[in-house]
């Protein structure tokens, strides 16, 4: 009976930590986009899982989680950086280094 006590408390630890899935709609001037990202027991996106990013029917892009920037929401890839900072959202495309495409003035719908 113990070890059944002890293996569904580890359960249960585990599915708490769990973070859920949420997706988010963004229009901009300049488009408008979704991300599906990992968010956190805190209401925090969750650094250790990567954002998708769908603009349109373009292929979904995977971005990572920016170390340096502890305070805002900021993941990239190659292409795409996805940046906010409470009311402050932009989606940046590059090709090559040079920007080809902002998304800025983002709201939440």
């Amino acid at each position: 009976m113990k070890r059944v006590a002890v293996l569904s408390m580890a359960m249960l630890a585990t599915v708490t930590f769990a973070a859920d899935k949420k997706t988010y709609r963004y229009t901009c001037k300049g488009g408008a986009f979704t991300v599906t990202v990992a968010v956190e027991a805190s209401g925090r996106w969750s650094k250790a899982e990567p954002v998708v990013l769908q603009i349109g029917s373009e292929p979904l892009q995977t971005l990572t989680a920016d170390p340096d920037a502890p305070e805002a929401d900021s993941f990239s890839n190659k292409d795409y950086e996805f940046y906010a900072l409470k009311a402050f959202i932009t989606l940046t495309r590059k090709s090559h280094g040079v920007v080809v495409k902002t998304y800025n003035a983002c709201r939440a719908e």
